[in-house]
């Protein structure tokens, strides 16, 4: 027993133990860039590819571009060679990234980049694709290790009678009429009846100078496509804004509906009842005049259609105070023409002879077909020449009083 205790106290003393951390120190760096080495080396021979879809059906009219995704899953970049191994007879294809051709790509550690396969037919540019199957295959091999991975997907093309049958667009107001400074609003429903969810890109041929948005149903934020369930239906909304100025008439509207598997059209129209208003003003841009007290004053006004339809029938009514008169030359404009020149008119203003001195307000309605226009006046009523006479008489008289008072009563 007691030869034990010595040799666990032994054990156990300062020295024994710091020649350990000492070698672990020393052996420390290789066990670490040993582990960094493995690790590398795992990343290196780490990676994924696959075609993104490995199944997609698109329409005649549209094109075979097949997206590749490529991700390095290890801590080590790379570059990956991509081989196409299999594609229909007389067929061309490429491999294209943000619009270059090529043959692999180097992808950083912990990174994914994505290509695209693009195929051709044999024919004419622009021709439609010939219905059936077509199978695509790559081969992705890595520079470093040469793992490969494969992978394959196919393509089928729809009818053409398909095509324009897997997607419906229609509306219950085909026709909307305003007045051209207006926002038309059409309610579409868009309805996807292929085999699988689609996303419908939405468009619209309109009017030059003329403006649309989509909107999602009874929202505000602005939309160019939409996600469709199969069999479900989405509505959308069609806001449509006429040019400045635009004709009264009716002009055609084309909503546009189109999926990888097909399009389909709505046509629509909006009917311009034109817009309307008018402006009155003064020639010298006052509203004030000034006269004597039963005498008339005349103002020259005009009269503007500034709207883009037609006013007929443009009256004159006065807002006067109590036994004025208020006369107009002429009394009314029988048809006034949009954005044509100003019609002028005399608006002759006459106060009673019992008028106070003072200011008084005038108004002027200016009534069209279905515009008006409103104009507010300031009349300054003075006191007329014979007043002057009279009134300087009586200053004379009291004044002469007055002095006489004075010299009366100073002598006293």
């Amino acid at each position: 027993m007691p030869s034990l205790r010595f040799n666990l106290q032994g054990l156990l003393s300062p020295l024994p133990i710091l020649a350990l951390f000492l070698l672990a120190l020393l052996f420390s760096p290789a066990l670490a860039k040993a582990q960094l080495s493995a690790a590398s080396l795992l990343g290196s021979d780490s990676f994924e590819a696959s075609f993104t879809y490995l199944g997609e059906t698109i329409g005649p009219e549209g094109e075979v571009s097949l997206e590749i995704t490529l991700r390095n899953t290890g801590t080590k970049g790379d570059a990956f060679r991509v081989e196409i191994t299999e594609s229909p007879a007389e067929w061309t294809t490429e491999l294209t990234r943000y619009n270059s051709v090529l043959e692999g790509i180097f992808v950083a550690g912990e990174e994914s980049a994505t290509l695209n396969l693009e195929a051709f037919p044999p024919g004419e540019p622009g021709s439609p694709l010939p219905e059936g199957e077509y199978p695509f295959a790559i081969k992705v091999t890595s520079q470093n290790t040469e793992k490969t991975v494969e992978s394959r997907t196919v393509i089928k093309i729809a009818s053409r009678k398909s095509s324009q049958e897997v997607l419906t667009l229609s509306t219950s107001y085909p026709e909307i009429g305003g007045p051209s400074d207006g926002r038309f609003a059409f309610s579409l429903d868009v309805k996807n009846n292929g085999p699988e969810e689609a996303k419908v890109n939405l468009a619209a041929e309109i009017p030059q100078d003329w403006e649309y948005s989509f909107k999602p149903g009874y929202e505000e934020k602005q939309i160019s496509s939409i996600q469709v369930p199969r069999g479900q239906s989405r509505t959308v909304t069609l806001d449509v804004t006429p040019a400045y100025m635009a004709e009264v008439g009716s002009y055609p509207i084309r909503a546009l509906a189109e999926t990888t598997l097909g399009a389909t059209e709505v046509s629509l129209t909006v009917n311009l009842t034109g817009t309307y208003k008018i402006r009155a003003g003064t020639l010298n841009e006052l509203l004030s005049t000034s006269t004597e007290v039963g005498k008339p004053v005349t103002l020259s006004i005009y009269v503007l259609n500034e709207g883009s339809a037609s006013q007929k029938d443009i009256s004159f009514i006065a807002v006067k105070p109590e036994n004025w008169e208020v006369t107009f030359e002429p009394e009314s404009v029988r048809d006034l023409e949009p954005m044509g020149r100003p019609v002028p008119v005399e608006m002759t203003i006459t106060p009673p002879p019992n008028a106070l001195v003072g200011d008084y307000g005038v108004g002027l309605s200016v009534e069209g077909e279905k515009a008006q226009s409103a104009l507010d006046f300031r009349v300054t009523v003075k006191a007329g020449g014979g007043w002057a006479w009279v009134g300087g008489i009586i200053i004379v008289i009291v004044v002469a009083a007055l002095a006489w008072t004075f010299r009366r009563l100073g002598r006293r």
